[in-house]
């Protein structure tokens, strides 16, 4: 049985988002396809009205495409300084 690739909401193209809002998606959708980073321990980090906001900022050029190990470093919540 082939394994199912983790898609990591933070790695897909501005197309593929574009896509999600054209179709509307709903934020369950979203946090039931799509996982948060890895080193993120924000609860429910995909919630469109109460996660990260700079992890669900789905604007071209927004936050989320600068989401990296050293971006997120500066949160409270990320394991990657403890």
């Amino acid at each position: 049985m082939e394994k199912k690739k983790i898609l990591y909401f933070h790695e897909l193209k501005q197309e593929e988002v574009e896509k999600l809002i054209e179709d509307k998606k709903s934020v369950q959708y979203i946090m039931d396809t799509f996982k948060q980073p890895d080193w993120c321990e924000y609860y429910e980090a995909l919630n469109g009205n109460m996660g990260c906001w700079s992890l669900m900022d789905l604007a071209k050029d927004g936050m989320r495409t600068k989401i990296s190990e050293e971006f997120c470093k500066g949160c409270d919540l990320c394991t990657l300084k403890k």
